[in-house]
C-alpha cells in the first residue's frame, strides 16, 4: 500500500498516473515528506514560471526577431543583435519571476572580477544570483553585519545562466547552499563559489520541439515536459538514468590542433573503432551545452570540452554555472565527470566566471577516457 501511494505521489513506475503529476504537485509532495526542501520551493516555482514564459518567447517568431533599431545598429552581424535581444529578454523574465515571489533578492555577478578572468561574451546578459530574503529576519530584508541569528541554519544562494547558447535556445540553472555572509553583491557572488558536491540542486531547461525541465535534488534526476494544452510541466521521467556506455562522443573538433596528445589518441580510438568496444563512435556536436549534455544523458556516450593550448588553455566552460551543475545532474543519473585530473564536482572555483576543462558522460566511457588521460 505504501509503495502504491508513493508511486501515485511521485509518478514512480510510469503509466497514466505519472502523466498527471505536475511539477507544482510534485514539489508540494516532496516538501511534505522532506520539510528541509521548503526553502527551495518558491525558488523552483519561480523558475518554472520563467521557463514557461521563455519557452513561449522562443517558439514565437516575434520573440526573437530583432527590432528595426537593433537590426541597423550592427550591419556586420545582425544575428548577434537577435541573440542579444533574446538573451536580455530572458534575463528580465527570470529576474522578474524570482522577484515576484517577494522572498528573493536578485543581483548580477560582476562581469570581470579580475583582469585575468574572462566574463560572459558581449551579447550575453550576465549571470543572475539570488537568495531567500525571508532568511534574514521578519522584515524580509538583509541585515548587514548581523550573523548571530543564523547559527547553524542552512543558507541558500542560487546562480542562474538565463539563456546559455541562445543560438540553440537553452538555459542552465544551478542552486547552491551554505553561503557565507551575504552583505552585498560582491559577497553574494563569493557565496556561490562552492564545489559542485555541495550543491543542493541543479537543473536545466531545454527548449526544442518540446520544452523539458531536468533537475536533481541530490538523489535521482527527474524530467518534466511542458504540456502546452494545460501549460504545466508534467512528470515524464521519474528516474533518468544514463546508459553505462554509449556510442556517441561530443566535442568541438575545430579546436583539435590544440588538444593534448593523450586526448587526441582517445578521440582517434573512438573514430577508428579501436576503443574498448571495438566499434566506431559517432560524433555529434551542436555547440549548445544543454543540448549536447541532454543527448548524452538520454543516449549515453561522452561530452568533452578539454583545454587547448591555442584558444582555451583553461577550458571554455564556466565551472560555477555551466559545467558543475551539468556534472551534478549527470552524476545523479549514474554517470561520471572530471576536469581531466580530478572529479569535476570536487573542484572549488575561485571566481564566478572561472573556466575549466570538462568531461562527463556514461561511466564506462568516462573510465576509458581517464585511462588515456591518467
Amino acid at each position: 500500500m505504501e509503495k502504491t501511494a508513493a508511486a501515485m505521489k511521485y509518478g514512480i513506475g510510469g503509466g497514466s498516473a505519472s502523466q498527471q503529476i505536475t511539477l507544482t504537485r510534485w514539489l508540494s509532495a516532496k516538501v511534505q515528506d522532506f520539510p528541509e526542501l521548503r526553502d527551495m520551493e518558491s525558488l523552483h516555482l519561480s523558475i518554472q514560471m520563467a521557463c514557461k514564459t521563455i519557452s513561449n518567447l522562443i517558439h514565437s517568431s516575434s520573440g526573437i526577431a530583432p527590432s528595426n533599431k537593433e537590426s541597423t545598429s550592427d550591419t556586420t552581424n545582425p544575428s548577434d543583435n537577435s541573440m542579444k535581444r533574446l538573451d536580455q529578454i530572458s534575463k528580465t523574465i527570470l529576474q522578474n519571476a524570482l522577484r515576484f515571489t517577494g522572498r528573493l533578492r536578485v543581483v548580477e555577478a560582476p562581469r570581470n572580477e579580475n583582469t585575468d578572468e574572462e566574463g560572459p561574451a558581449s551579447h550575453q546578459p550576465g549571470v543572475t544570483i539570488a537568495y531567500a530574503l525571508d532568511q534574514y529576519g521578519k522584515e524580509g530584508m538583509m541585515k548587514a553585519g548581523v550573523d548571530e541569528k543564523w547559527g547553524k541554519a542552512r543558507r541558500l544562494a542560487a546562480c542562474f545562466d538565463p539563456l546559455d547558447g541562445s543560438g540553440n535556445a537553452d538555459a542552465a540553472i544551478c542552486t547552491g547552499s551554505e553561503a557565507p555572509d551575504l552583505t552585498d553583491e560582491a559577497s553574494l557572488a563569493r557565496a556561490v563559489l562552492q564545489p559542485g558536491n555541495k550543491l543542493l540542486a541543479a537543473g536545466y531547461c531545454l527548449y526544442s520541439s518540446s520544452t523539458i525541465l531536468v533537475f536533481s535534488l541530490g538523489s535521482k534526476t527527474y524530467g518534466f515536459t511542458l504540456d502546452p494544452t494545460i501549460n504545466e510541466f508534467v512528470l515524464t521521467h521519474p528516474d533518468m538514468r544514463i546508459p553505462r556506455r554509449g556510442s556517441i562522443y561530443s566535442c568541438n573538433e575545430a579546436n583539435a590542433e590544440g588538444w593534448s596528445d593523450k586526448f587526441k589518441q582517445y578521440v582517434k580510438a573512438l573514430k577508428t573503432g579501436k576503443s574498448q568496444t571495438g566499434q566506431r563512435y559517432t560524433q555529434r556536436y551542436i555547440a549548445s551545452l544543454v543540448g549536447d549534455v541532454h543527448r548524452t544523458l538520454t543516449y549515453g556516450g561522452i561530452f568533452c570540452y578539454p583545454s587547448d593550448k591555442d584558444v582555451h588553455p583553461n577550458g571554455n566552460l564556466q565551472l560555477v554555472y555551466k559545467s558543475a551543475p551539468m556534472a551534478y545532474i549527470i552524476e545523479h543519473a549514474g554517470g561520471k565527470s572530471s576536469n581531466g585530473e580530478v572529479g569535476l564536482l570536487t573542484v572549488e572555483p575561485k571566481s564566478v566566471h572561472e573556466r575549466s576543462p570538462c568531461f562527463m558522460g556514461s561511466p564506462d566511457d568516462m573510465d576509458e577516457l581517464m585511462s588515456y588521460l591518467g
